[in-house]
């Protein structure tokens, strides 16, 4: 089996695993629109693009199909969707009214500008650049929040796992044997969005 077909196979994994991760957390007693329920709808956005990307690698890149860049285009424009989902559910979680209008500007702006490099361009860097921003963000208010009663332990251990396995990209080489450098990387975010999923239960439930 080749290192893209290993890729595919791991990423269609990782997409049921968050699915399920994302069904469970439109949970009963949620409100529209409070933190757990973006957060809820944030999975659910990255259980998308990992399936989108598990057709583009399992069935179109392997054969240069002409689907393979929009399909390209459409998985980044997901995973932009995901950020800002990631960054209004931060914004719930911390922020007042006037905070969370402030963030919406700022989040559909950066959505706006993201997609349209990504259609434009093969540029994937301004892509993990505003993901990784948010998830930093996020990551510092749920530390503050701690003491607070406002943040959340484990959904921090999830933002770091997360990171550490975006990690595996740059600094992976070949990843492990069999499953190569991309298997390794869907293999690792498998146990980081678990870990996030958890996190993602001790959110507000109702907006204030």
């Amino acid at each position: 089996m080749t290192d893209l077909a290993i890729s595919a196979l791991t990423n269609a994994i990782l997409a049921a695993e968050i699915f399920f991760l994302a069904g469970l957390s439109f949970r009963g007693g949620l409100e529209r629109w409070s933190a757990a329920w973006l957060f809820a709808l944030y999975l659910t956005f990255i259980g998308l693009a990992n399936l989108l990307g598990t057709i583009d690698h399992g069935f179109l890149e392997p054969i240069d199909h002409p689907a393979n860049i929009p399909v390209r285009t459409a998985t980044r424009s997901v995973i932009a969707l995901a950020t800002f989902a990631l960054l209004m559910c931060t914004a719930r979680q911390f922020f007042g009214a006037l905070g969370v209008r402030i963030c919406l500007v700022v989040g559909f702006a950066g959505l706006a500008a993201t997609v349209w490099v990504t259609a434009t361009q093969d540029n994937f860097l301004v892509l993990v650049a505003g993901n990784f921003v948010v998830m930093l963000l996020t990551l510092g208010l749920h530390l503050w929040g701690l003491r607070r009663g406002t943040g959340s332990l484990l959904l921090c251990a999830g933002i770091v796992a997360s990171i550490a396995a975006s990690l595996i990209i740059p600094f992976g080489g070949d990843g492990v044997e069999p499953l190569g450098l991309y298997g390794t990387f869907h293999i690792a975010l498998i146990g980081a969005s678990f870990i996030l999923y958890l996190g993602g239960r001790d959110l507000k439930a109702r907006v204030a």
